[in-house]
């Protein structure tokens, strides 16, 4: 039996979260989750947290609420996109499974501090990996890993220079890219390259348990709304399930602005070693030649197996009603 990898999600649920946390839970040991305010308010994203351990039937792993609100930033958050709760249209009941009393902030301290196996996986903004980096200046060295949706390596979606997670709280995302830690990003110039539709939904449906029904519904709403989505925290977090979904990245030097009157919140990428020929082409994907001085801190995801990540994630949520 092979080992899964040992993970903490830090994560603001959220319906394309809702589908990274099915995908972690089936093939990955997924330790602890903490929530954060970001999609909607995390009087929500932890009870949607919780939800997903319970659907998924794994109510033992431990939930945790962070902070709610970005460092500095004015507040921002996409209940046009995922709804007041959360979750679209789907009403909820309370879970019966209990919030943890420790805040995730002391949970992320404790747990990297005491463990050096086990990688962060972030699906939202990064004020909580921030404020614990602050509170605790070690987990520079002690978190191996963080695997990142956020970001992109060209244009936003917020604004068109800035990515949803990274505009919520660039203060906090600043801090992070900035600390030492390796950082595989997976940003929309990545999660832009899956399209799920009606189509899917219908798929879903097809499927007949529980977490495919569900999936079905918070699907139907996202789709809706423009006829497609990306669902880019599944499409994320499907690097460490199955890291030949990711079939090109490149490792650069990735700044955060922080005080551009336009592009507050752009993961800056330093791309200059990558500028071809090809005028149909923003950056060529191999190395053209060599001339920054800045050293890399980030692996860019650039291209994406949308035929593997689709089989996979199909499979995985089939798999819930075995």
């Amino acid at each position: 039996m092979i080992d899964k990898k040992k993970v903490v999600i830090d994560c603001d649920p959220g319906i394309d979260d809702c589908f990274a946390l099915m995908l972690c839970i089936k093939h990955l040991d997924v330790k602890g989750i903490v929530a954060v305010g970001g999609n909607t308010g995390l009087k929500y994203t932890e009870r949607n947290a919780r939800y997903m351990t319970e659907l998924t039937g794994r109510p033992d792993i431990p939930v945790y609420a962070g902070y709610d609100m970005p460092m500095l930033n004015k507040l921002v958050r996409a209940t046009e996109v995922h709804g007041s709760g959360g979750l679209g249209t789907v009403a909820i009941e309370e879970p019966k499974k209990q919030l943890e009393k420790q805040h995730g902030v002391d949970y992320l301290i404790d747990t990297f501090m005491n463990h050096d196996d086990i990688s962060l996986i972030t699906l939202g903004p990064l004020t909580n990996v921030a404020q614990a980096i602050l509170k605790e200046p070690q987990l520079k060295t002690r978190i191996p890993e963080i695997l990142c949706m956020g970001g992109a390596a060209f244009c936003g979606n917020t604004t068109p220079a800035a990515e949803f997670n990274i505009y919520v709280d660039p203060e906090a995302a600043k801090i992070v890219f900035e600390s030492g830690i390796p950082i595989r990003m997976v940003g929309l110039n990545v999660t832009r390259q899956n399209h799920m539709t009606f189509e899917d939904v219908k798929t879903l449906k097809a499927m007949g348990n529980p977490v495919a029904d569900f999936a079905a519904e918070i699907l139907s709403f996202t789709a809706g709304q423009d006829g497609r989505t990306g669902l880019c925290d599944a499409c994320a977090v499907s690097w460490m399930v199955d890291d030949h979904i990711i079939t090109k990245s490149a490792k650069v030097h990735v700044d955060v602005e922080t005080k551009g009157e336009f592009t507050r919140g752009m993961t800056l990428c330093d791309w200059r070693e990558y500028m071809g020929k090809d005028p149909k082409m923003d950056i060529a994907h191999e190395k053209q030649y060599d001339k920054s001085d800045l050293v890399p801190n980030v692996d860019v995801a650039l291209e994406f197996d949308e035929k593997r990540f689709r089989e996979v994630l199909f499979g995985t949520i089939a798999s819930y009603g075995e």
